[in-house]
């Protein structure tokens, strides 16, 4: 099979695992707030549409007097490589019929592996707090 035949099918089963949805939002230029003086930034729609939700693993970590602590090591969010996206956009997991618990995650965008033959954009993610 030639590369770019195989990378097309490997989008294809890449997004047939996509099964959380989700909007993605592009902070813009900042707006003031009339009545407080408040500045906060403003967000358009970036994108909308189907996204799976990665963890790279459960990573374990010793505290003092021998106790053990786990957390879950980078997560990241796939997207369809078509999606163009950029660093800094914020996601927010909108449906995931497999695991609810990821509905209303808020995540900003940190870097994306890249390459030629790449099947799906996965991007490296960071909690969004507002």
């Amino acid at each position: 099979m030639i590369p770019e035949a195989a990378t097309l099918e490997g989008r294809f089963w890449a997004e047939s695992l996509m099964t959380d949805s989700c909007t993605v939002f592009r902070p813009g230029s900042e707006a003031t707030d009339p009545e407080t003086g408040v500045v906060s930034p403003t967000f358009t729609t970036a994108y909308t549409g189907k996204c799976k939700v990665q963890s790279s693993g459960l990573q374990a970590k010793e505290e003092a007097a021998g106790a053990t602590n786990y957390y879950f090591g980078q997560l990241a969010v796939h997207f369809p490589v078509t999606s163009q996206l950029r660093i800094d956009d914020q996601v927010v997991i909108d449906a995931s019929p497999m695991d609810p618990d990821l509905v209303g995650l808020r995540l900003r965008l940190v870097e994306m592996a890249r390459g030629t033959y790449k099947t799906a954009d996965r991007w490296a993610v960071e909690l969004w707090v507002k």
